[in-house]
């Protein structure tokens, strides 16, 4: 029996030196590193589209309330160029009624 002990010792050691090399649960301190730069990278993207968002909706800020000054510009003008129109047809009915209606020579 002792053999069969000494055998199956035997057997457990050289099972035990052949699995010498890395684990597959062991990290480097390469995979560290690439594992951070990963997590550095997936921030910085994140940070970036968030940077990227806030600048559209600024923009879209800026248009709408360019778009309202425009709108109100606009209707101002299209006003005094009614009153302007106005003017001038009042002035034009003046001038029709007072040229002569027929020219004696």
């Amino acid at each position: 029996m002792m053999d069969d002990d000494s055998d199956q010792k035997t057997e457990r050691q050289e099972r035990q030196e052949r699995r010498r090399g890395p684990s597959n649960y062991t990290l480097s301190f390469g995979g560290i590193i690439a594992v951070a730069g990963l997590a550095a990278s997936g921030v910085a993207t994140y940070n970036s589209l968030q940077n990227d968002i806030a600048t559209l909706k600024r923009g879209e800020f800026y248009q709408e309330r360019t778009n309202e000054r425009l709108s109100e510009e606009v209707k101002s003008v299209r006003v005094e160029q009614r009153e302007t129109m106005k003017e001038f047809n009042e002035k034009l009915d003046r001038i029709i009624e007072q040229w002569p209606r027929g020219r004696k020579q």
